[in-house]
C-alpha cells in the first residue's frame, strides 16, 4: 500500500484525520458492499487505490488538523484489508495455476458394428463399422471439437455462441446449424462431407496455420469431396438419402473401384478380403444391397464383374479378371 494511504488510515485511527480526509475514507468503506466483493478482481483493486491516493494528494495540501475520535470503521477497515489481501492473493494463485490437462473418451464402432451415441450437449452421433470418435474431457465447458477416425452422421444441436467442430485428417468441418455426413476412414484416398440439412463449413487445415477454406456454406444435397493426395477437391450435387442409407443397413457404391469396395466388405461384415490381380481391374461399380448377407453381394459382384470367389471363415478370397475401366 502506498505509503500516503497509511498515513491517512494512521490518522483516521488516532482521530487526526481531517473532516474531508474521515469523509474519503468513511464513503471508500461504504463502497465495499457484500456484491462487490463477490465480483472484485485484482484490475479493480488497483485502480481503486490509484484513486484513492489520488485524493490523498490532493487533500493534503490544504489539509486542516482536527482531532476526532476513531469508531468502529478502523475495525471495518482491517477486516476489509485483510479480505482484499486474501482475494488478491486467491486471483494470483489461480493465474499461475497451470491449466488441467486435456483428456479424450475413445467411443469406437468395430468392424461389422455401428454405435449410435449422445454428447453431453445433445448432439447426436451415429458411428459406422470401424469408426471412432474422441471426445475432449472439456468438450461441454469449452469447445464443441470431436475427433472422426472413420465414418459418422451428426444430428448437431446447434449453439451458435459454440460452433460445433470435427477434426477429420487435415479438415475441420464446422456446423452452422445442421444434419450432415463425414466418411474420413484413413485407409481410403478421399474425404466425403455429405449436408442432409442446414449449413456445414469445411476447411483444410495446414502446416502454416492459415487454414484454406474449401466450402463456407455447403447445404442440402451438397458433397464435398477432398483429395489427401493432391489436397484438391470438389464441390457437387448428391442425393444424401443415398450417402446416409448406411444408418438403415443398406449398403451402396457410386463408382467404386474394387479395392473400395473390398475395403467397405471389411468394415460391413467384419471379414478378411484378399483381392487376387487388383491392378489389372479397372472397373468401377454402382451397386446397392439393403441389409443382404455376404454371401448375396459375392454372388452379385461375381455376376457384375466376372470374378470368382472363396469364403473361408471369415476370411474371403476374390480372383479378379483383367478388364478395363468402363
Amino acid at each position: 500500500m502506498d505509503n500516503k494511504i497509511k498515513d491517512l488510515f494512521e490518522r483516521y485511527q488516532s482521530g487526526h484525520a481531517s473532516n474531508e480526509e474521515r469523509k474519503l475514507v468513511e464513503e471508500w468503506f461504504d463502497s465495499f458492499k457484500d456484491d462487490q466483493q463477490k465480483n472484485f478482481d485484482s484490475e479493480k483493486k488497483v485502480s481503486l487505490f490509484e484513486q484513492m491516493d489520488a485524493d490523498v494528494c490532493h487533500m493534503l495540501r490544504d489539509r486542516q488538523d482536527k482531532r476526532w475520535l476513531a469508531g468502529p470503521w478502523l475495525q471495518a477497515a482491517a477486516i476489509v484489508l485483510i479480505c482484499l489481501s486474501v482475494v488478491l492473493f486467491s486471483i494470483i494463485r489461480n493465474l499461475h495455476k497451470p491449466a488441467a490437462p486435456v483428456s479424450y473418451t475413445v467411443i469406437s464402432a468395430p468392424k461389422g458394428v455401428k454405435k449410435q451415441l449422445e454428447l453431453a450437449d445433445g448432439t447426436i452421433v451415429f458411428l459406422n463399422s470401424g469408426s471412432n470418435i474422441k471426445i475432449p474431457s472439456n468438450y461441454d465447458a469449452g469447445d464443441r471439437q470431436v475427433l472422426l477416425s472413420g465414418e459418422a452422421f451428426f444430428i448437431v444441436k446447434h449453439n451458435a455462441s459454440r460452433p460445433f467442430q470435427i477434426h477429420a485428417g487435415k479438415l475441420l468441418i464446422a456446423d452452422i446449424g445442421t444434419s450432415f455426413n463425414v466418411k474420413a476412414y484413413q485407409d481410403e484416398a478421399q474425404i466425403r462431407v455429405a449436408v442432409e440439412s442446414g449449413i456445414v463449413s469445411v476447411e483444410e487445415n495446414t502446416s502454416n496455420n492459415k487454414p484454406e477454406m474449401f466450402a463456407s456454406a455447403m447445404t442440402h444435397n451438397q458433397q464435398l469431396v477432398y483429395n489427401k493426395k493432391s489436397r484438391g477437391h470438389t464441390l457437387n450435387n448428391i442425393q444424401t438419402d443415398e450417402i446416409i442409407a448406411w444408418r438403415e443397413n443398406k449398403l451402396r457404391f457410386d463408382d467404386a473401384s474394387f479395392d473400395e469396395i473390398a475395403h467397405t466388405l471389411e468394415r460391413w461384415y467384419g471379414v478378411t478380403i484378399k483381392l487376387n490381380n487388383n491392378t489389372g481391374h479397372l472397373r468401377h461399380y454402382t451397386v446397392g444391397f439393403n441389409n443382404e448377407p455376404v454371401a448375396n453381394v459375392l454372388k452379385v459382384l461375381e455376376t457384375l464383374s466376372g470374378m470368382t470367389y472363396k469364403i473361408n471363415n471369415k476370411t474371403i478370397s476374390i480372383n479378379l479378371k483383367n478388364c478395363r475401366k468402363s
